[in-house]
């Protein structure tokens, strides 16, 4: 079960399963311009869905500017059909490793309780790790589509997280990792 919504809560989603880039584009404006692949909007939309299930509504999502990102972000909002939490696009988030993510993070307003970061591997599996080093779920692989939420851990002091910027490695664990 997860902890009430007066608890913070972080939620790391990786982007859904993209096409490749056009065959010999290398560039980083093919990168960014991937769509998802069918099967990763379906993925998006069942991101969605069980976070509804698991009453996870973000209050502010963190999301990298590139197309399977969004697209991602779309489909799972979609799948939560909730109110449209507020969305940012953090171009820092692209390619980023987890030292800026977690910067980003930080920045997140203080009164959202439950915040989502929307980004790419490898950078988001680090800050996964690095969150929640004895997390052994975390070593299968953060999938495309992949979803851990993170809660305070038990031994912070609750004054620690009265807002984002206290958000840092081993004040918070890893609640729940899964692939919907």
């Amino acid at each position: 079960m997860l902890p009430e919504v007066n608890t913070r809560r972080l939620i790391l989603l990786r982007h859904a399963q993209a096409i490749a880039a056009p065959a010999g584009d290398f560039s980083t404006e093919a990168d960014l311009a991937r769509p998802l692949s069918p099967s990763g909007k379906a993925a998006a939309l069942r991101c969605g869905q069980w976070l509804r299930h698991n009453a996870l509504l973000p209050d502010v999502i963190l999301c990298s500017p590139a197309l399977r990102t969004r697209q991602t972000m779309q489909g799972m909002l979609e799948g939560l059909g909730a109110t449209t939490p507020e969305a940012v696009l953090r171009p820092d988030i692209y390619e980023a490793e987890p030292s800026a993510l977690l910067a980003c993070l930080q920045t997140a307003p203080a009164p959202a309780m439950t915040v989502m970061l929307i980004g790419h591997n490898p950078g988001i599996s680090k800050l996964a790790h690095q969150l929640d080093p004895l997390a052994q779920s975390l070593d299968e692989g953060f999938a495309p589509g992949a979803i851990a939420v993170f809660c305070p851990h038990a031994q912070a002091p609750v004054s620690s997280l009265t807002d984002w910027r206290g958000c840092v490695p081993d004040m918070v664990c890893l609640h729940t990792f899964t692939r919907p």
